[in-house]
């Protein structure tokens, strides 16, 4: 009998809370990385109670298990990107923080979950501070919505100039690069706005009438993160994560009573493949 050998397979991990739902959380970003064929290792911060209609019940992971989920990861298959989502308290961001310090991943993108769409905190004021602190200037790429931009920044973001301005304001605290999702503004586009080296880049698509939905933010950083640990250039792993959620919208799912989920990635990175890939496979 002829000894079949593995596949070596690239890794990206994801640090973040877990949904009952199946919607986001670390859920929707091991869906993310699976479709596009990378294998997805994954630390729990915290556990929900949540369905689409809502978060009914949060609870941290002791810092300690969250260490020694750490600690298993990256001694036995360290990732090539880490991608962070809720951290739920500063014990456990410091905790994270001093762990990638010391392991030091190519890129870390990072998604500044603070409240749900629906639901309870998923980070508290003293976790924000020390998020800020400890994990921002460690950032390949922060991807905030509206809301986290604003926080982060410290400003109001309504219009496309303040926009731009929060986006500096959040690279002056040490990211890389920041991608500011353009869903919660109005107009007939939506625009993704990424701050990359001193250049602003306008990633633009047609606003579509789509139900609320749940795990957005997750899926796309989280695509982001996959593309990294592939080995794709910044720009242009933001640039292909975005189509491909664009026309997951295109397609979205209804699981429950409540919010609605994007359609399936793996449809979508399959619709949105580079010709060149496609010729090639």
């Amino acid at each position: 009998m002829t000894a079949l050998a593995p596949t070596p397979t690239v890794t990206a991990l994801t640090i973040a809370g877990s949904d009952s739902s199946g919607g986001a959380g670390i859920q929707a970003d091991l869906r993310a990385f699976e479709a596009l064929g990378v294998h997805g290792a994954s630390v729990v911060t915290l556990v929900t109670a949540q369905g689409t209609r809502g978060v009914r019940k949060v609870d941290p992971l002791r810092a300690e298990l969250v260490r020694a989920q750490l600690d298993a990861v990256f001694e036995d298959l360290p990732p090539r990107a880490v991608k962070t989502g809720a951290l739920g308290n500063a014990a456990v961001v410091e905790i994270v923080a001093d762990a990638l310090r010391t392991q030091a991943p190519a890129h870390l993108v990072i998604d500044p979950v603070v409240n749900p769409t629906l639901g309870r905190a998923l980070l508290d004021d003293s976790g924000f501070t020390a998020f800020v602190r400890e994990l921002i200037p460690m950032a390949t790429l922060v991807v905030p919505n509206r809301d986290e931009a604003s926080r982060l920044a410290g400003r109001q973001v309504r219009t496309l100039a303040q926009a731009k301005s929060a986006c500096k304001a959040i690279a002056g605290l040490g990211a890389r690069a920041v991608l500011l999702k353009g869903g919660h503004f109005t107009g007939t586009e939506s625009v993704d706005l990424l701050f990359d080296n001193g250049e602003f880049s306008e990633l633009r698509s047609q606003r579509l009438a789509v139900p609320p939905m749940h795990g957005l933010g997750c899926t796309l950083s989280a695509l982001v993160a996959a593309l990294l640990a592939r080995g794709t250039p910044l720009r242009v792993a933001v640039s292909r994560a975005h189509s491909i959620v664009h026309h997951a919208l295109e397609r979205p799912r209804t699981i429950g009573e409540g919010l609605a989920l994007p359609g399936w990635l793996r449809e979508a990175v399959l619709a949105t493949e580079p010709a060149a890939t496609v010729s090639a496979s």
